[in-house]
């Protein structure tokens, strides 16, 4: 036990003192920073520059609704957008009551010569059928092109509303959007946890968890593989055991994935992560309740010995890092596939696919996790799965450390399987 101490020491204070660990505590949050909440913030700023759209249609009236429903979007607005938040563009809308060919041909080629963003192409047949178009030079402007497509919507309602003469007030208060709030009942009490906070408690959470499982997962692999070419192991193994060696690398790897989460955990309170978060004109509370952050170490230390365990058993078998990225997909399948089936698991936390996907040992860490943070399964699945996830850890630990016994010593020409088998069989 001593000799497992000294060698997670040596492991924990090597990786602890490089400028890369450092430099990643650092960089991780920032760069979910950037990739989550940094566009959305920069998407949301109002812009300077003016797009021009035209309305062609022969209906005024039509398109002065349109014109107006586009400009003031205000009854179709989402209701997550702050009270406060304006258009995050300029927009200069102009009504076109000529549909002929030749205008169309006019405003297609005023368009190709950047002298128009766009226009809404409603002639007098189109409308009946309910099927205009709108023509630009990008067709991916979907902010654009949905708030278009809902000004129409209200125009075309307006219009038969009054058709059937209902009042200008009575229009816009059976077009006044409806504010459906989102709130979660736990433990049989309705709680202030909203439906937008918990998802992307969820979606940050996991990938976090997802991250981390494969920085140190892999670390460990790259370790072995790094001191095995170097002939450290060598020598170190006239003081100790290969299993005491594996465990005291496994063991100290470890702890620096808990010392980085720490700091990360310790900034996330500091900076009041449990306060309003505005993105993309949403408002919500993130969900960092002690539960989830418990449960979070929980699954990180045990997803780690799982995937470190086989990370190890690679890096001792093979004898070059192009070796071992081969290796590495088949490492990290169950991880990739846990995030395939992340927004199913979400979405549905209870659904049959879920609950099966989250027992299997491989995906457990992530996709029964992220059960817990969404809607917690019953105790039994919990306790289910942690006792099914603890078994295949103590039987991946007892098969690699068995391949890494021998692995260590062997170099040349990379193993097959057959011989990895006999490898198990002697040790």
């Amino acid at each position: 036990m001593h000799n497992i101490f000294l060698f997670a020491r040596r492991e924990y204070l090597e990786t602890v003192r490089k400028k890369s660990f450092i430099v990643m505590t650092i960089l991780l949050p920032a760069m979910m920073f950037g990739f989550t909440i940094l566009p959305s913030m920069i998407a949301s700023k109002k812009s300077s520059e003016v797009q021009h759209v035209v309305i062609a249609t022969a209906d005024a009236q039509f398109g002065e609704e349109v014109s107006n429903r586009f400009l003031n979007p205000d009854e179709q607005r989402n209701p997550l957008k702050r009270d406060d938040e304006g258009p995050a563009r300029n927009f200069d809308v102009q009504v076109d009551a000529n549909v002929s060919p030749q205008e169309e041909e006019t405003l297609t080629q005023k368009v190709n010569s950047h002298q128009l963003d766009g226009y809404l192409w409603a002639p007098p047949d189109a409308l009946a059928e309910r099927k205009l178009t709108y023509r630009s030079r990008t067709s991916s402007d979907f902010e654009t092109q949905g708030t278009l497509s809902s000004a129409v919507r209200q125009a075309l309602l307006r219009q038969e509303f009054r058709k059937h003469g209902a009042t200008s007030e009575e229009i816009s208060n059976a077009l006044k959007p409806v504010d459906v709030e989102t709130r979660k009942v736990e433990n049989g009490k309705v709680t202030d946890s909203g439906g937008v906070g918990i998802f992307f408690t969820a979606l940050l959470l996991m990938i976090l968890l997802y991250t981390t499982l494969i920085i140190y997962g892999m670390s460990v692999m790259r370790s072995v593989l790094e001191e095995k070419n170097s002939r450290i192991f060598e020598v170190l193994l006239s003081a100790a055991t290969p299993k005491q060696l594996m465990a005291g690398k496994i063991l100290g790897a470890g702890a620096v994935g808990l010392t980085q989460i720490g700091i990360w955990g310790l900034f996330a309170v500091t900076l009041g992560a449990g306060s309003l978060i505005s993105m993309g004109g949403m408002k919500f509370h993130l969900s960092l309740t002690p539960m989830n952050m418990i449960f979070f170490g929980l699954f990180f230390i045990l997803g780690f010995l799982l995937y470190a365990s086989v990370g190890a058993a690679v890096g001792s078998a093979v004898n070059s890092e192009q070796e071992a990225q081969q290796f590495q997909m088949l490492v990290l399948m169950p991880l990739i596939i846990s995030m395939i089936f992340m927004m199913p698991v979400i979405q549905q936390p209870h659904s049959t696919l879920a609950t099966v996907l989250s027992l299997i040992p491989f995906c457990t860490p992530l996709l029964m996790y992220i059960r817990i943070v969404v809607e917690t399964p019953p105790a039994w699945q919990i306790a289910l799965s942690l006792v099914l996830l603890l078994g295949t850890i103590y039987a991946m630990l007892s098969i690699c450390s068995r391949i890494y016994r021998v692995g260590i010593l062997m170099y040349g020409k990379r193993p097959t399987l057959p011989e990895i088998v006999k490898w198990m069989k002697y040790a």
